[in-house]
């Protein structure tokens, strides 16, 4: 019933009744009853039948509504108490709907293989189920409400909680049980955050595994190969007259083998990044010197192709890191615009600093990438182009070496590209590891060792 038509029942009914008090004076007043007393009459009944009712409405009221209105309700109150009987009914249906939906909360929660944790707007846990209690060793009595940096004292969890990195994973170990592998995802909702848990000790021990096998391969296959390389090398001396008819076939046979060795070495340098977190041996990295150096030997691996090599260094400052690995991914991606950049194109290598970031990037006019491609280049073996890659010696794990030694350095890939146009390969350092350099202008600038 909508409050429009219960108002105009109520009206109704009232006009009714004062209707009959109304008849009921008028019939009395023929019998020679004073008006006045007549009226007064009818108002003290009028008062009483209201008070009566409204009595008679309380006690309902007071029995929780529990059942119908009573049946001596009459007029506005019965109208009244009507409607607050269908407004109980619909309430007491959504309870039990709401109380439904908890429970199968509940036992999705349960059952979930995930720890999942809802932290208020102060980060302290408002509620957690048992997996997440398992995995972080928490005590749900005594640890709702209690702020999440002060039970998980990780240092990378409280930089990435207190950073708010929404849409990356956190790996680090249990605080319950170091053997335990967690992988923690945290997303905002309303005013609150949901960190999701999840247990990836078994992925870790297969990736483990695989790391292994891939190092432990790529070495056994170092010392037949160098046998290999050593024999063919010999055959493919021009001294031998008589082997002169086989030239075409050791010579293959030697640019198989050179890629061979190339494909173990970068094996090797792949499985050596990704088995440590971070880069050990962290030194100040002149990276003006040595993108200087890199630029010069573009140009000789350019040749006849007659590329355009530009290098701008907007910036003298420097990097904390290792050597050697930042000259491999700052050469690995020059040498890459040098093979994919047709003849007479321009290659730019720029070096400079914004707000929070040190920036490196190689920008060239070559053949461009696919879209499609461009979120998978630094997978390992994976080739948008494999026929050129081939051709040009590649091994399929340039970029994925790049990736790697990028996050060892808290630094990040993007590459940009336009089929026809050309790419940007944009490497971004964080503002912590930039720093000015130890000398001065007029004072020798240091011998890097790579």
């Amino acid at each position: 019933m909508s409050w429009g038509t219960f108002f105009s029942e109520v009206i109704t009914r009232e006009l009714k009744i004062v209707f009959a008090i109304v008849f009921a004076c008028a019939l009395l007043y023929t019998t020679g009853i004073p008006i006045t007393v007549l009226l007064l009459v009818g108002l003290v009944g009028f008062s009483c039948y209201h008070i009566y009712q409204a009595k008679l409405l309380l006690e309902w009221l007071s029995l929780r509504k529990s059942h119908g209105p009573p049946d001596e309700l009459f007029g506005i109150w019965s109208l009244f108490a009507s409607k607050v009987h269908q407004k109980n009914k619909a309430h007491q249906a959504s309870d039990i709907r709401s109380r439904g939906l908890i429970g199968q909360f509940r036992k999705a929660s349960l059952a979930l293989p995930d720890g999942v944790i809802i932290l208020d707007e102060l980060s302290r846990i408002e509620w957690c189920n048992d997996k997440a209690e398992a995995l972080l060793g928490l005590r749900k009595k005594e640890d709702i409400g209690s702020h999440i940096t002060n039970l998980v004292r990780d240092p990378s969890f409280i930089h990435f909680y207190q950073d708010k990195v929404i849409g990356e994973n956190l790996r680090l170990d249990s605080p319950y049980d170091p053997k335990i592998k967690l992988d923690i995802r945290m997303i905002n909702y309303a005013d609150k955050h949901l960190l999701i848990i999840q247990d990836f000790s078994k992925l870790h021990h297969m990736e483990q595994v695989r790391q292994d096998f891939v190092a432990n391969v790529s070495h056994e296959l170092r010392t037949p190969l160098s046998v290999i390389v050593g024999y063919i090398e010999t055959l493919d001396d021009d001294d031998q007259p008589e082997l002169e008819a086989y030239a075409p076939i050791f010579h293959q046979m030697k640019q198989q083998s050179d890629r061979m060795t190339r494909l173990v070495e970068d094996l090797l340098t792949l499985s050596n990044l990704e088995s440590e977190q971070s880069s050990n041996h962290q030194n100040e990295v002149p990276v003006p010197d040595m993108l200087k150096g890199i630029a010069d030997d573009a140009i000789i691996l350019s040749g006849s192709r007659n590329h355009d090599i530009k290098l701008a260094i907007d910036s003298d400052q420097w990097l904390l890191g290792n050597t050697r690995e930042l000259h491999g991914v700052f050469s690995n991606l020059i040498a890459n615009a040098v093979h994919y950049t047709p003849e007479e194109g321009t290659i730019t290598i720029r070096w400079y600093q914004t707000a929070n970031n040190a920036v490196m990037e190689v920008v060239d006019t070559g053949l461009g990438i696919e879209e499609q491609h461009i979120d998978r280049l630094t997978e390992r073996f994976y080739r948008a182009d494999k026929g050129r890659s081939r051709a040009e010696g590649g091994t399929g794990l340039g970029l994925a070496i790049v990736k790697h030694a990028l996050q060892r350095h808290d630094a990040a890939l993007k590459i940009t590209s336009r089929v026809g146009k050309g790419s940007t390969f944009r490497c971004t350092f964080p503002i912590e590891r930039v720093m000015d350099p130890p000398f001065t202008s007029d004072e020798e600038t240091p011998i890097l060792d790579v």
